[in-house]
């Protein structure tokens, strides 16, 4: 019969205390982190020192802090990064440290030209439609990698507006720094 007695003495106890507890959420300690868990971040300024912050999106308000790579392939896969800047692939826009990227090249990007030079570390990509006399040929920045892939392997094709570079990859015709129109045919 006790038995039975502190089971409901206990209920009631409990059923008076809830309300209580429901409309207040009071913390009882702060755990520490797991080690390696991810760190939440809004900016790279809330990460260590040597990462930065990435993000899902370049409209996104949050991501986790990320080590940039070190070693990066050089397949051509052109991304948007949030800063402006096509980077050849995924991957050298991380080691940036530049926050996210969308896919394919930056469109509404402010243009360089000769006379208006990239930021340091990225090239003017003078990638035309035509190489038509008395127009003036603008580009937009790009990151490429130190060695460019292999031509066998280019998905794109360029053409120079000067004679003598016919099929040329994206990136070997980025780090020329001269006008290319995209080649209509490549054997």
């Amino acid at each position: 019969m006790k038995r039975w007695m502190g089971g409901v003495a206990t209920a009631v106890l409990v059923a008076w205390m809830a309300p209580s507890c429901a409309t207040t959420d009071v913390p009882l300690a702060t755990l520490p982190e797991e080690a390696g868990a991810p760190i939440r971040c809004a900016s790279s300024n809330d990460c260590p020192l040597g990462f930065y912050c990435d993000e899902a999106s370049c409209d996104a308000t949050s991501g986790t802090c990320s080590a940039p790579p070190t070693d990066c392939p050089n397949n051509e896969a052109p991304v948007c990064g949030c800063d402006g800047v096509t980077y050849f692939n995924d991957c050298l826009r991380s080691s940036r440290g530049v926050a996210a990227s969308t896919p394919g090249p930056c469109f509404a990007a402010p243009p360089c030209d000769p006379t208006t030079p990239c930021a340091a570390g990225s090239s003017c990509a003078l990638l035309t439609g035509s190489c038509a006399p008395d127009t003036p040929v603008e580009g937009t920045c790009w990151v490429v990698p130190a060695q460019c892939p292999s031509q066998s392997h280019a998905p794109n094709m360029w053409d120079s507006c000067q004679p003598g570079q016919h099929c040329v990859d994206t990136c070997t015709a980025i780090q020329s720094g001269m006008p290319f129109k995209r080649a209509p045919e490549c054997h």
